[in-house]
């Protein structure tokens, strides 16, 4: 991320600690980064490592416990506080992410799982990314699929290849991450696709996008991991395009090359 891009993130992380106690708005989050709410929630996801759900709930549950040690607010006051609809899902949702109840929070003052407001780490960007653009592609695959997370991806996508790779061998080669259509959840789909059929795929066909495009050699599924971070990261905010609710695709190339697909609109 370049100095405004550090800026425009830091401004959404400050919106968002000012309005703990308000109602959060998603398109002011995306208007504050120059960008639609789709390609925020990715580009929030890959910065924090968090969705923005998630990253709200526990800044708020972290504030909450605060308040209980305090001890000047009922439990219902602060379970409303923090936009909790009852005591008793305020409860839940706190024992969930601390392993005790509000009521319990004399006993547990110094097991308090503490989230803290993320720090942006700034990152300059390097000619390290190799780019290009190409307009109006429409990819025809057919493919088999899994359920996985975007963190845990990297690790369960090997294992999905290794079970799979005898059906595929010889044959073109690509891995497709699908996220949530909300991108609210940790929540995808993985595929390993090909351009020829083969044994237990289903078609599979994209609608008609136009891709970022990225080229590099492929050192492992924790290097593409990384590596697609970093341009989440550092480089999507810089471009300033939006994001196509789209999955994004990996073509493996002889010789250990990548090709990395990103949609855009």
């Amino acid at each position: 991320m370049n100095k405004q891009s550090n800026e425009r993130f830091n401004t959404l992380i400050k919106y968002i600690e000012d309005n703990l106690c308000e109602e959060i708005s998603y398109k002011k989050l995306s208007q504050i980064l120059g960008v639609n709410e789709y390609t925020m929630h990715r580009i929030f996801l890959f910065v924090t490592n968090y969705t923005v759900a998630e990253y709200i709930r526990k800044r708020r549950l972290s504030m909450s416990a605060l308040d209980l040690i305090e001890g000047k607010e009922r439990i219902i006051d602060i379970a409303l506080k923090y936009s909790y609809e009852s005591s008793q899902a305020f409860s839940r949702a706190f024992k969930s992410m601390m392993g005790f109840l509000p009521s319990e929070i004399n006993n547990y003052k110094n097991n308090i799982k503490f989230f803290s407001q993320y720090e942006l780490v700034t990152e300059d960007v390097t000619d390290e990314f190799h780019y290009h653009i190409e307009k109006g592609i429409e990819f025809k695959f057919y493919a088999i699929s899994m359920k996985t997370t975007i963190k845990n991806c990297h690790n369960e996508a090997p294992l999905f290849w290794e079970d799979n790779y005898k059906y595929i061998n010889g044959k073109s080669k690509y891995g497709l991450l699908e996220y949530d259509k909300t991108c609210g959840i940790d929540e995808a789909v993985y595929y390993i696709a090909s351009k020829e059929n083969f044994e237990n795929a289903k078609k599979l066909i994209l609608k008609t996008s136009n891709y970022l495009v990225f080229e590099c050699d492929y050192k492992g599924s924790r290097f593409l991991y990384e590596y697609c971070s970093k341009i989440y990261r550092t480089l999507i905010p810089n471009l300033q395009y939006e994001l196509e609710d789209l999955p994004d695709i990996e073509e493996y190339l002889e010789n250990n090359k990548l090709k990395l697909y990103i949609p855009i609109k």
